[in-house]
């Protein structure tokens, strides 16, 4: 590749080449370019300094495709591009310039950002070694390689690679006409077609029968009083259930008369008579209440009150004579017939035959005494180790008893955990200090703006639609006038060919070339300054 660099002289960029010796140069072509506006290349100047010869090309205001392609896409910018290429193609060949002197490259193909007005740069030097571009193949890289803004529709996108790969010989004239109807359509954004709602021809007429038709006026007529017919009422038909007394369990009966609702208690105690031999309700009493009834209910009342009570004795007599009798480990022995053990009572319970196969008789057991269990000392206990306590043995024979006059002793209750073992270590328990890292921005003087640079390629100009921050109120700001880089936590200023240069801490830096800035940087686009700063 070429080997090009720029030059700034006076409000124009120029993107410089320096002959060498052994170049051989296409006379004819020179000629062309530089006694020729051509559209679609770059205007070119030859100049000559002592025995060095330059081949110049203007490029003031405008971008690199590149540059100009980073980011999304949209179908604006790729197709005026796309149209710059088949142009210049096309006007070289109408000015017998060989086509193959065009630099097919992203680097020096240059675009306005406002009409995406594209030059290419013809460098008319003799190459023999190098190798022919095939143009639909360029094309496709770009196409592979962009990123395209997904708001709009993007079927253009489809059309353009269809066209590629079914053409076997790439043609200029079919593309550019192809370009020309895809730039022609009406750019219209990506969203889901709408379903037009056709009204109902069923609700229309209804409607306007309502509105024309005119209300008919409908004859009165007397409403004479309903007259009330009496129907015999239907013969009951009594079935054999229905003759015996309903069985009521507390609650109503559906379809039952109040008198088979009322509780089987009542009804029973209302068919009872009053007789001296039989019983009396509460119910009857409320009802025929006098002397005689109250005193033979209250001794109906004391009658069952005590055969109540002897029923009782009778049942828990029978309770304890069949509970059969149990030993309670390290407790005294209970007598038979009863279930349970008094703390504190001496007894003594008969020998089972299973306790006849653990001990013998004949032999008296002693009692153990029993050992203080031993505390943990409250040390820190190391990560990763688990302290477990030490586990109370329970006596070996559960039917000791205590000699006659003495209390059992059971032992002290021992308090698993009492004692501190120390708490968990927490790793990297401190405040954990993340690193932070500083967020670049801008500090515009004239209103003390600060502007986030939150973007890797950060672009400042007054064209609206292309850069990320939009200067309005200096003229002097060319359209893409600087761009702001980050990369691997480095910041660059780049100036992108503005007319009126930009200033990094007083010094006027080269177009497209990359200057590294600092904390406190002073940068100026034209007459408009600006501080960089970290936070």
């Amino acid at each position: 590749m070429r080997e090009l660099h720029y030059e700034n002289q006076g409000t124009n960029t120029y993107l410089v080449y320096a002959i060498k010796e052994e170049d051989s140069i296409d006379s004819m072509s020179l000629g062309m370019l530089t006694n020729n506006k051509i559209h679609g290349l770059a205007q070119t100047l030859f100049t000559q300094m002592d025995s060095q010869k330059y081949i110049k090309f203007n490029v003031s205001a405008k971008v690199s495709a590149k540059q100009f392609f980073m980011g999304p896409v949209n179908k604006k910018r790729l197709i005026g591009v796309f149209t710059g290429i088949v142009n210049a193609m096309l006007a070289a060949e109408d000015y017998m310039i060989d086509t193959d002197t065009i630099l097919l490259d992203l680097d020096y193909i240059f675009a306005d950002v406002s009409t995406c007005e594209t030059v290419l740069i013809c460098l008319p030097v003799i190459d023999k070694y190098s190798e022919k571009v095939d143009l639909g193949t360029f094309f496709k890289n770009i196409v592979f390689s962009t990123q395209f803004d997904q708001t709009e529709n993007c079927d253009y996108v489809a059309k353009i690679i269809n066209y590629l790969n079914s053409t076997p010989v790439f043609s200029l004239d079919d593309f550019s006409k192809l370009l020309k109807e895809i730039g022609q359509a009406q750019v219209t954004p990506q969203q889901t077609p709408v379903q037009q709602v056709k009204p109902q021809p069923s609700v229309q007429p209804t409607v306007q029968s309502q509105v024309q038709k005119k209300p008919v006026p409908q004859p009165v007529v007397k409403q004479e009083p309903l007259k009330q017919v009496v129907q015999p009422e239907p013969k009951k038909v009594v079935s054999p259930l229905q003759t015996q007394p309903a069985v009521n369990m507390g609650f109503a009966v559906p379809g039952a008369t109040p008198a088979q609702n009322v509780p089987q208690q009542s009804v029973q105690s209302q068919q009872k008579t009053t007789d001296a031999g039989k019983e009396i309700s509460m119910f009857y009493l409320l009802q025929h209440y006098n002397k005689e009834n109250a005193a033979a209910y209250k001794a109906q009342k004391e009658a069952k009150k005590g055969a109540s009570k002897e029923s009782k004795k009778s049942n828990k007599k029978d309770k304890v004579a069949m509970s059969p009798s149990f030993t309670v480990p390290g407790a005294p022995n209970q007598p038979s017939g009863v279930g349970f053990a008094v703390p504190g009572q001496q007894t003594q319970t008969p020998v089972t035959p299973v306790q006849q196969m653990v001990q013998k008789p004949s032999q008296p057991v002693a009692q153990q005494p029993v050992k203080p269990q031993q505390t943990i000392p409250a040390s820190p206990t190391p990560v990763g180790q688990s302290v477990q306590p030490t586990p109370v043995q329970a006596p070996s024979q559960p039917t000791q008893t205590a000699p006659q006059g003495q209390a059992m002793n059971f032992g002290e209750t021992t308090v698993l955990n009492a004692a501190t073992f120390g708490e968990t270590t927490v790793l990297n328990a401190g405040t954990v200090q993340r690193e932070v890292k500083p967020q670049p921005y801008l500090i515009r003087t004239k209103n003390n703006e600060q502007i986030a640079l939150n973007k890797p390629v950060f672009r400042i100009g007054k064209e609206k639609s292309y850069v990320d921050y939009f200067i309005s109120d200096n003229t002097a700001i060319s359209r893409s006038h600087a761009n702001v880089i980050n990369r691997d936590d480095e910041y660059f200023v780049v100036d992108t060919n503005s007319t009126n240069h930009t200033y990094v801490n007083g010094m006027m830096i080269q177009s497209n070339v990359e200057t590294k800035i600092q904390d406190g940087a002073k940068i100026r686009l034209a007459n408009e300054e600006f501080e960089f700063k970290l936070r």
